[in-house]
């Protein structure tokens, strides 16, 4: 069962409220498919070098990882940096998950692409120093991707306004803005 149709299963059990959409719900009325492009060019490579340099890529911490790195992009006088939110499928069941691209070509530092190092992942290791272990374009045979892309702006307003990194689709805190009818 791929991805899409797993998230129309969900929402279809789920149900429906008068007033909020569901999660699923939302990606699938606002998102988009992920695909692979070619691996990251060395510019590209470099450019995301710079911009996790002036953070730390945490394990399990999707939402801060992408929201840091899209904040780093905000300060650029070209805004190269696109933040998604959605769904992952690695083969289990589909988790809510942030990534970034880079002009259009998908980036995930919290996700391992090695086996071994996935194990070093939930451990609470952080990700290679270099990140060739991650997703820099090519998207693992077997994962899937389908995410809404979200404004820069957005994104980096209600992390300053709340004063930390947290899912903005699951966003209970302020009352799920995004998932209103």
């Amino acid at each position: 069962m791929t991805l899409r149709e797993q998230l129309q299963t969900r929402a279809e059990i789920l149900g429906q409220r008068p007033d909020l959409l569901t999660q699923e719900e939302y990606v699938l009325g606002k998102g988009t498919e992920m695909t692979s492009s070619e691996t990251l060019t060395q510019e590209q490579y470099l450019y995301l070098k710079m911009i996790t340099g002036m953070i730390e890529c945490l394990p399990k911490q999707c939402f801060h990882n992408a929201q840091m790195m899209t904040l780093a992009d905000s300060y650029h006088k070209i805004q190269r940096v696109k933040y998604h939110e959605g769904y992952v499928f690695k083969g289990i069941r589909p988790i809510l998950h942030a990534w970034i691209t880079i002009d259009d070509s998908i980036v995930d530092v919290t996700l391992s692409t090695d086996p071994e190092s996935t194990q070093r992942f939930f451990a609470g290791e952080p990700p290679q120093e270099d990140l060739m272990d991650r997703v820099l374009g090519v998207i693992p045979d077997g994962w899937e991707y389908f995410g809404v892309p979200m404004e820069g702006e957005y994104v980096v307003s209600t992390m300053m306004e709340n004063q930390e990194s947290r899912s903005l689709i699951d966003n209970w805190q302020d009352g799920w803005p995004l998932l209103s009818k």
